[in-house]
């Protein structure tokens, strides 16, 4: 390990006194603190990082900033763990995937000779006759396909996370541009939140190692000490809050970006985005350009400078600009001998010092020469060059042995977030790049990601995207402000006219060869051969190109290849560039994992006002949606038969609360509800059922009249918002008098049944509670325990029982006087569990439980409830035409011939084939047998008839029951 060590040097990222040691394929590696899987393992030798998608062919290290596939491994057990970005921890697991038995002897790498049995587009075309060979195949393709594999029984450690953030501005990328763009916008008053991928700021100048002579403020500093300084400038500036190691994946509607850091997904609302994501260097297409030691100028540079290691020994640079000069002279700087610049362009840029120290220093310095071919097997042992006449190979050459191949063919902008924010690209001929053209609206560009490779313009034009961020956020932007933008155009205008005059452009970016591999799409193997005759084929527009190759779909999304590919298909349509266009930019741009997307629901605790009596009863709590609610105080069936024979009491206060009062309330319940309630008499509720525009069920309550313009109505425990909205939506525009609020969290609500119900409450209230003066469904205002109470009088659970809601603030008082009030009555709490049990007796359906989002009344047993005499309701059609094609499912009560009892959602079956589900099963202390409710065929849904459900994986016979089974003639809710 330690003989590929550099000297420590101040741009270098590493904690030299310590050492962690990694396990890699049983081997332990000694790595740093501070640097990555990927840094450490070259450093002991490693060369070979995984093999190909396609064709098993080996790969290494290529841009060592985590864009390309060459260095997926598994990881802690995750696989397609980008390990070129992935810190070293002690004792991390580190292994090789999509290769059998090992790196270095992969079998399935038999495949690379096969290729002329693989065309592009060959899984379109073969194994589709005879159909038996795909059955045959599949097994096969199944096993082989795919890079790392998903263990299933695999524990994720730690745990996801997702946080909401708002700010004035946001800035994607911590660069130059990115960092002047902050400083910029937070000395105008705005709070700025930087977003860099990186585990430090400053970008590339964090490699660069040359002194900057020209840039105001900083001159004679190296690249990576201006870094630093502006990394301790934002640090000291209040309103910027930084985003380290954080990856801006997505650009969506409303200036909402998704950023990933870590384990944690950040949904980053901003008034103003500026992205100053830079650029990406990309490859060269050459023959054998995947092979292990041609690595991009910026990944060896990664490796010098930040990880302190030493790239190769004997290696040849090709490059196309000046960039390919600045690596060249930070190998020789590290003792890599450097065997030749071969560069494309037709002259040596003699202006440049590093290309008069090369030449001090002995390097062959030969223009214009590009590579023709990397030589080896496993990684690189030579190269060929060649020289170039007219754009093209010429029969001159010459052979080098070295074992590390720098390329530095350019660069592709890193657009994505600009396309997904709305940006058009245009083609700009004199930089050769795809550059942003249309602005979307408050969304700046700056920095490399603008084709204006120069660190001035950089700093300038993050200067400018700062006043405009903040300028587009007040009425009017003052003089200062003005003044100062107009300055740094000027001083902009000027830079960019020199850099473009200073543009000398290199050979293509193809360099042809008669026969051997020339790959494109590293991630999918596509070869420079694949596109042109997928092409040749017709897929000329760029897109269907992309779906039909796969170039661009892998895990570095176009990163690497897409630059190539387009100029590829313009040759060979002999269309422009512009013409010819780029691929759809869509989120995500970098893979996220699914946990981080999926992460905790997050969703808000709500608790009842009741929620600490719970606790102090000692009951089982349970999550309902986002409510705690008592699942249990102890036995469900000895709760349950405190109900049918004494009385007990549940806190209901999670159902949804609505108050509406209006002249036109009643014209709008009739609208939406299903029911009438215009013609409902006040001091009664009536039960109430909302169906969605094609007639399925959406939810249910209750709806009582409080007074001529005032109706309270109830909804499901989570049901509340949506329904809310629903009535809002159906009285906008309309005119109607109504006003809807939301008092669910004003009122806390408890429910009292049972047989003795009636003689607890009478002991708290003055109200007449028999019969005949408040009948079941009667609905009552008055004073309980000397709280102003609405009483409603329904049988949820088939008791007579009151349902009591009252100011939120009195819920524990009222809890602990209905309990003392109840003591010579035998009155016990109840929980959900017994609840459910209860109403299932009555055959009550539970929204959500018992149905789904194709339910609908007419099939769930609620027809008594659909009032198809009214003139109009929402739903009327659907359900006319589901009435008039007749039912095809039933939701039927069902008993058990046993004690056995079906399980929620065991399915019912003819033969063994599935045709309905059981909804709700639990045993019922009434009957003495299981029994329940499910869906099923409506023929099978006769008086007294068969079916068979699958319990624990085995037959169970049950007989539907079609009445009621407890209290068939609501008896009991009318005493």
């Amino acid at each position: 390990m330690r003989h590929n060590r550099l000297a420590g040097h101040p741009a270098q990222q590493l904690d030299r006194s310590k050492k962690v040691n990694i396990d890699f394929e049983g081997q332990s590696i000694e790595a740093y603190p501070g640097e990555t899987v990927a840094s450490a393992l070259y450093a002991s030798g490693v060369r070979i990082f995984t093999r190909s998608f396609k064709y098993h062919r080996p790969r290494g290290l290529l841009c060592v900033s985590g864009k390309c596939p060459n260095c997926l491994m598994t990881v802690d057990g995750v696989p397609n763990v980008r390990t070129c970005t992935e810190p070293v921890r002690e004792g991390m697991q580190v292994r090789h995937q999509n290769a059998w038995p090992s790196l270095k002897r992969d079998l399935y790498s038999v495949i690379d000779r096969l290729d002329r049995f693989l065309p592009v587009g060959f899984y379109y075309k073969s194994l589709i006759h005879p159909r038996f060979m795909w059955h045959l195949a599949e097994p096969l393709i199944r096993h082989v396909a795919g890079l790392g594999k998903v263990d299933p029984g695999r524990v994720p450690d730690g745990h996801y996370e997702h946080l909401h953030l708002h700010t004035d501005v946001a800035v994607v990328g911590g660069g130059p541009a990115g960092i002047s763009a902050a400083l910029e916008a937070a000395r105008q008053g705005a709070r700025v939140t930087l977003i860099d991928d990186q585990p430090s700021l400053g970008g590339h100048l964090r490699t660069d190692t040359r002194r900057h002579g020209d840039v105001t403020g900083y001159a004679g500093l190296q690249g990576f000490e201006i870094a630093q300084r502006l990394a301790e400038t934002l640090a000291a500036t209040a309103n910027i809050e930084v985003l380290s190691n954080a990856t801006a994946f997505g650009f969506y509607e409303g200036n909402l970006l998704g950023v990933m850091q870590g384990r944690r997904l950040i949904k980053l609302r901003s008034k103003s985005v500026i992205v100053t994501t830079g650029c990406y260097e990309i490859p060269l297409v050459f023959t054998n350009n995947d092979l292990p030691g041609v690595m991009l100028g910026s990944g060896v540079q990664r490796l010098v400078q930040l990880y302190g290691v030493k790239p190769g020994e004997r290696a040849l640079v090709v490059t196309n600009n000046d960039q390919g000069y600045y690596v060249a002279s930070d190998l020789l700087e590290a003792g890599v001998k450097i065997l030749a610049l071969a560069d494309s362009r037709d002259s040596i840029p003699q202006h440049l010092e590093e290309a008069q120290r090369l030449r001090s220093a002995g390097v062959p310095l030969l223009a214009p020469y590009t590579i023709k071919e990397a030589q080896g097997h496993a990684q690189v042992k030579g190269a060929v060059i060649s020289r170039l006449e007219a754009n093209r190979l010429s029969v001159e050459e010459q052979r080098f042995t070295c074992d590390l191949i720098c390329v530095c063919a350019g660069s592709q902008l890193a657009t994505s977030l600009l396309q997904q924010a709305g940006y058009k690209l245009k083609y700009d001929s004199t930089l050769d790049e795809m550059v942003p053209g249309e602005l979307a609206p408050r969304v700046y560009a700056a920095g490399d990601v603008t084709g204006i490779h120069d660190l001035r313009a950089a700093l300038l034009q993050g200067k400018i995207a700062g006043l405009e961020a903040t300028s587009s956020l007040l009425d009017a932007p003052n003089d200062k402000t003005s003044g100062d933008k107009e300055r740094y155009l000027q001083e902009l205008e000027e830079i960019e006219r020199g850099y473009r005059e200073s543009q000398q452009r290199g050979a293509s970016l193809i360099v042809p060869h008669p026969r051997k591999k020339r790959f494109v799409c590293f991630c999918e193997d596509v070869t420079e051969k694949d596109i042109c005759d997928a092409i040749k084929e017709g897929f000329e527009d760029i897109e269907p190109l992309k779906r039909y190759s796969t170039l661009s779909m892998g895990p570095c999304q176009g990163k690497m290849c897409l630059k190539a590919s387009i100029a590829i298909a313009a040759e060979q349509t002999g269309r422009s560039l512009q013409d010819t266009g780029t691929t759809t930019s869509r989120p995500p741009i970098h893979p996220v994992p699914l946990g981080v997307l999926a992460g905790p629901a997050h969703i808000a605790i709500k608790q009842t006002p009741l929620h600490y009596k719970h606790l102090e009863s000692e009951a089982k709590m349970m999550d309902l949606g986002p409510w705690k609610r008592p699942l249990t105080y102890g036995s469900p069936e000895s709760e349950h038969r405190v109900v049918r024979e004494g009385v007990g009491i549940i806190d209901v206060s999670t159902l949804g609360k609505l108050d509406v009062k209006g002249k036109d309330a009643g014209q709008l319940l009739d609208k939406v509800y299903t029911h009438f309630f215009s013609t409902l008499k006040i001091g009664r509720s009536r039960y109430g059922l909302i169906c969605t525009d094609r007639g399925t069920i959406m939810d249910d309550g209750t709806v009582s009249r409080l007074g001529e313009e005032h109706y309270f109505i109830t909804t499901t425990t989570g049901n509340v918002e949506p329904v809310e909205q629903w009535l809002k939506w159906w009285a906008a525009g309309t005119g109607l008098c109504v006003h809807i609020n939301n008092v669910t969290s004003g009122f806390a609500a408890i429910n009292m049944a049972g047989p003795k119900a009636r003689d607890v409450l009478r002991k708290l209230t003055d109200i007449d509670l028999s019969s005949a003066s408040f009948p079941y469904m009667g609905a009552v205002q008055g004073t309980v325990a000397g709280v102003t109470t609405l009483l409603l009088r329904i049988g949820f659970v088939g008791e007579t029982g009151w349902e009591m809601h009252f100011p939120a603030e009195y819920g524990e008082y009222m809890w602990d006087t209905f309990m003392d009030a109840g003591k010579e009555f035998g009155i016990k709490p109840f929980g959900v569990e017994a609840q459910r049990i209860l109403r299932l007796e009555k055959k009550h359906v539970i929204v959500g439980q018992d149905t789904d989002a194709v339910s609908n009344p007419l099939e769930a047993g609620m027809a008594w409830a659909v009032k198809f005499e009214k003139e109009d309701f929402i739903g009327k059609a659907g359900l006319l035409g589901i009435e008039q094609r007749g039912l095809r499912n039933k939701l039927v009560g069902f008993v058990m011939p046993d004690a056995t009892v079906a399980k929620d959602g065991d399915p019912v079956v003819i033969g063994d084939k599935p045709v309905g589900r059981v909804t709700s099963s639990r045993f019922s202390p009434s009957l003495g047998r299981g029994f329940g409710l499910a869906w099923i065929p409506a023929h099978l849904a006769e008086d007294s008839g068969k079916i068979e459900i699958r319990v624990a994986g085995k037959p169970a016979h049950a007989q539907v029951f079609p009445q009621v089974f407890y209290d068939p003639e609501g008896k009991r809710l009318r005493e």
